[in-house]
C-alpha cells in the first residue's frame, strides 16, 4: 500500500503567520506558525480538533456555557470538542500541528471572544 499526501500552503495570513495543510484518510491536517500577539480560530467546527504544540507558548479559550482556558503544553495534545466555540491565543511565536476528525470546516462565532480579538491580528484581519 502506497501512502501519499500533498502538502499545500493553507492558513497563511499576513501578520498572523504561515501555514500548510494536507488531507489524508478523510481528515485534514495543518502545520501552523502563529506570531506572538496574534490569534487563530474564533470559530466552531462540526468535527473535534486536536492541537499539538511543537514550540512557543499559546492557549485555547473555549466557550461551552462558560469560558474555559486550555493551555497548550509542548508534547501534549489538546482536544477541542466539535461544536465548541474556541480561539487560539499566542503569547510567544508558536508552531502547532493540528488535525480534525474530518475535513476542515469552520463557522464564525463572532461576539464571544471580542475582548480577546481586540488589539490582536487574526485570520480575518
Amino acid at each position: 500500500m502506497r501512502m501519499a499526501f500533498e502538502l499545500e500552503e493553507w492558513g497563511t495570513f499576513d501578520g498572523v503567520g504561515r501555514g500548510h495543510g494536507f488531507k489524508h484518510g478523510g481528515r485534514f491536517y495543518a502545520i501552523l506558525e502563529t506570531r506572538a500577539g496574534a490569534y487563530r480560530g474564533n470559530h466552531i467546527h462540526p468535527h473535534s480538533q486536536y492541537t499539538l504544540l511543537l514550540s512557543g507558548r499559546a492557549r485555547y479559550l473555549e466557550f461551552d456555557g462558560e469560558r474555559r482556558e486550555a493551555p497548550l503544553i509542548r508534547g501534549r495534545v489538546v482536544e477541542v470538542k466539535a461544536g465548541v466555540p474556541h480561539i487560539l491565543v499566542v503569547e510567544e511565536d508558536a508552531l502547532t500541528f493540528e488535525w480534525w476528525d474530518g475535513d476542515f470546516t469552520a463557522e464564525d462565532c463572532a461576539g464571544i471572544f471580542e475582548d480577546i480579538t481586540r488589539g490582536r491580528i487574526g485570520p480575518n484581519g
